[in-house]
């Protein structure tokens, strides 16, 4: 009996002993799977992350082929550029200055007898502005300026006692920096000096041969062309009327349009030069007896 219980005991404990043995089996086999599992999925990440780097690596080489492409782009045109610019200098069109012009240049560069002599007397006397030539008339004189627009009204350059007086610039110009319009006053002699040639304007026939007139000024020589001539007068303050003789500086252009209208406006014939803006003006201005407080005027534009 007893050994029947001991070979009982010895089945069970074989039967355990078997189990234990399949339960083993089975974690090894399930551990094997988790661990075949975890591989897996460490080869997937590994996989996504190498996918990711290749599309990254791909990314930045068309970015940088795209940067390339526009540098090369860019490149090109600022060459086209250069190389355009380049040969529109040098195939420019030269334009030919015109005779009078190139003249002009000629005398500023070369030392002209009369602008030396005006150099001189405005050490002689410092009111000195310029000189004011018209060819073929008595006109061929010093002009001078000062505040005092009366001061020169009865003296001679040299400052004294003068019933001719002299030409002088009006008070209310500026002449540094200078007016767009001088404005210049002289008497009308009887003997036929100072401005006295200024009347004989009124015909269109004189107009025709002296036509321009010249003007030196301690730095340079200026030559004018004449764009109007007319018979005015000295108006009221309460006049509302066009006076010539309030024009010294334009403000824009629609100032300077407005003054050469109303001269041509004013002009006894018609002329054919004009003026436009900013070109300098000159207005010569003397007494005319046909009119209370008349004044002949005579008006050219720097050329």
């Amino acid at each position: 009996m007893a050994n029947k219980n001991i070979k009982s005991r010895s089945n069970k404990y074989n039967k355990n002993s078997k189990n234990q043995a399949n339960l083993k089996s089975r974690s090894d086999k399930y551990n094997s799977k988790t661990e075949k599992f975890n591989n897996n999925s460490n080869n997937m990440k590994n996989n996504k992350k190498n996918l990711k780097n290749i599309n990254n690596k791909k990314r930045n080489k068309k970015r940088k082929i795209r940067i390339a492409i526009l540098c090369f782009i860019l490149a090109i045109l600022l060459i086209g550029i250069f190389l355009g610019g380049r040969y529109l200098v040098k195939h420019q069109p030269k334009v030919k200055q015109p005779k009078k012009q190139v003249e002009e240049k000629v005398n500023k560069e070369v030392d002209d007898p009369k602008l030396e002599e005006v150099k001189k007397l405005y050490q002689e006397n410092n009111d000195l502005y310029g000189w004011i030539t018209i060819d073929d008339t008595k006109i061929d004189y010093p002009v001078m300026y000062t505040k005092d627009e009366d001061y020169y009204l009865d003296k001679d350059f040299y400052k004294k006692k003068s019933s001719a007086g002299s030409l002088f610039i009006d008070k209310y110009n500026t002449i540094e920096p200078r007016d767009i319009n001088l404005l210049i006053h002289g008497h009308s002699m009887k003997d036929g000096s100072m401005f006295r040639a200024l009347i004989n304007y009124k015909s269109k026939s004189y107009y025709e041969k002296h036509k321009t007139f010249t003007f030196y000024t301690t730095k340079e020589k200026e030559e004018y062309e004449i764009i109007a001539v007319f018979v005015s007068q000295v108006y009221q303050v309460s006049d509302k009327v066009f006076k010539y003789y309030k024009f010294y500086n334009a403000t824009n252009e629609d100032d300077y349009n407005d003054y050469i209208k109303n001269i041509k406006k004013l002009s006894l014939f018609d002329i054919e030069a004009t003026a436009k803006y900013p070109d300098k003006l000159i207005t010569l201005s003397t007494c005319e007896y046909s009119k209370e407080n008349g004044r002949m005027v005579v008006v050219g534009r720097k050329i």
